[in-house]
C-alpha cells in the first residue's frame, strides 16, 4: 500500500535539475522545495508550476513529485517527436 505524502522523511522522484530519477530527504517546507527546483535555466517554470499545485493544496512533496513527473514526460515527448 503506497504511503501518503507527508513532510519528511525519505521521497523518491524524477529531479528536473538534474534529470534523474533519487530518493532524497523530502523537504518539509516551501523554501525548501522550491531551492530543490533551483539552478537551471528551467527552474522558473519548474517553481511556477510547483506553486500551482501548492496552491491547489496538493503536500510539499506530492507537489515536488507532480513537477518532476510533467516534466519527465515534458522531455520524453519532445524525445520522441524529434525522431
Amino acid at each position: 500500500m503506497a504511503r501518503p505524502f507527508r513532510e519528511g522523511g525519505l521521497m523518491y522522484w524524477y529531479n528536473p535539475t538534474t534529470r534523474a530519477s533519487e530518493r532524497v530527504e523530502a523537504p518539509s517546507t516551501d523554501e525548501q522545495a522550491i531551492r530543490m527546483l533551483g539552478g537551471t535555466k528551467d527552474s522558473a517554470k519548474f517553481t511556477e508550476e510547483y506553486c500551482k499545485l501548492r496552491r491547489s493544496g496538493s503536500p510539499i512533496e506530492q507537489a515536488l513529485v507532480l513537477v518532476g513527473h510533467e516534466f519527465r514526460l515534458r522531455q520524453l515527448q519532445y524525445r520522441l517527436a524529434l525522431r
